[in-house]
Parts: structure tokens; C-alpha cells; sequence
């Protein structure tokens, strides 16, 4: 039998999910495997994670649990379920014992994403406010201060539509509605102007041109 093959009766099955650590974090052996079939680094997953730099390489080297709330964000990143990532891949494909079919779902956050991004496509023209944080900071990284404030002045836009919108209708207020869209677009709301301000200092730290540093600061200004 599979556990037998452990050595130890006391030892997860293999391909089977492993124990939870003293004090709640979760070690998840199959975090490599499934980084990897993304086509994600480390560094690039951390970032997507909001996670500090060495935190994926102490987990996936087993030098530290996780926290179950970032574990299951770290499952919805790399859209797979948890219990995937609770998941020895090594030890299975060592001893040839065949795995569970594996079937990738789609993260609720993505769905609600796509719904949101339609909405705001169609009454704004613009849809920022839908993308991730990661997402949206790339976007301006590789773009001009001008083509910065013009995407921040765009969410700007996006965010006074929604509130207005929720707030004319009772959205977030209304309590057939679940609890997780409540909680993403509550999200979505409070990321301004917090956000923004962050992006619009990091353009100015990358600016070279005097009137680029000076317009950025006179947007942040507008902001505070």
C-alpha cells in the first residue's frame, strides 16, 4: 500500500496531504511543483502574493509552514485547490504510486475580477480597478509619467462610478449578497486613494524629467 511506502505509518500517504505544524502553519510540498507548472519564480509569485522576498523558498524547502489565509491565496494564485498544494508530488513520482487526477479550478477572486472588469468596460470605458495591484504596478513601471497619471486618473473615474453605483443601490448593504463579493469589492473600494498614492511616488522615484517629477507630485498632493 502507499503508506507503506513511507517507512512509517505515522507519515502522510503519498500524494496525500501533510499534517498541519505545531501552532497552525500548513506545509505545502507540492508549492514547487505547481510554481513551476505556472511558469512562476519565486521572486515573481512572492510579488503576486504580496509576500517578502524568501518566504516561497523557506516554504517550499519546508523550513517554514504557512499560514492557512495565504496559503489558500497562494492556491488562488496558481489556481489550483489547496489540497493540492498539501500534496508531495516528489515522493509519488519517486515510488511511482499514481496521483489523484488534479483538477485546476477557477479562483473565485478571478471570476469576480472578469464581472467587474465587464461592468466597468462598459460604463467607464476603463476597467483598472479590476486588476490586480501587482498588475497594475507593471503596467506603470513600464510606461511614461504622462500614461501614469492618465490610468490613475482613469481608476479615479472607476472608483467614484462604483461607489456611487453601490451606494444609489444598497449593493454592499443588501444580505443576499455573499459574503466573499461583499469582501472583494469592499477591497476594491478602499484600495483608493492608498493605492494610487503608492504608484504615483514610485512613477516620481523613476522620473528623470523635472516636469514629470513635478507633475506626479502635484497628483499626489491632489490625493492627500
Amino acid at each position: 500500500m502507499a503508506e507503506d511506502s513511507k517507512g512509517s505509518g505515522d507519515g502522510p500517504a503519498v500524494g496525500g496531504a501533510a499534517p498541519a505544524l505545531r501552532g497552525g502553519g500548513l506545509p505545502l510540498p507540492g508549492l514547487k511543483y505547481w510554481r513551476l507548472h505556472r511558469n512562476l519564480s519565486q521572486t515573481e509569485l512572492a510579488r503576486r502574493a504580496d509576500l517578502k522576498d524568501g518566504y516561497i523558498a523557506r516554504v517550499e524547502s519546508g523550513r517554514r509552514g504557512c499560514n492557512p489565509e495565504t496559503a489558500r491565496l497562494l492556491a488562488d494564485l496558481l489556481k489550483v485547490d489547496l489540497q493540492d498544494l498539501r500534496r508531495n508530488y516528489d515522493d509519488a513520482a519517486q515510488t511511482g504510486v499514481p496521483l489523484r487526477h488534479t483538477r485546476p479550478r477557477i479562483a473565485y477572486r478571478h471570476v469576480h475580477q472578469a464581472y467587474l472588469k465587464i461592468l466597468l468596460d462598459g460604463a467607464v470605458g476603463s476597467a483598472y480597478a479590476a486588476m490586480e495591484e501587482w498588475e497594475i504596478e507593471k503596467r506603470c513601471e513600464e510606461s511614461t509619467w504622462v500614461d501614469v497619471l492618465e490610468a490613475l486618473g482613469a481608476r479615479k473615474r472607476e472608483i467614484t462610478f462604483l461607489k456611487e453605483a453601490f451606494e444609489a443601490r444598497g449593493v454592499l448593504q443588501d444580505p443576499d449578497l455573499p459574503e466573499e463579493v461583499r469582501s472583494f469589492l469592499d477591497a476594491v473600494l478602499k484600495s483608493y486613494p492608498d493605492l494610487d498614492i503608492r504608484l504615483l511616488a514610485a512613477a516620481r522615484r523613476r522620473e528623470p524629467s523635472e516636469e514629470g517629477r513635478e507633475a506626479l507630485t502635484r497628483a499626489m498632493r491632489d490625493l492627500l
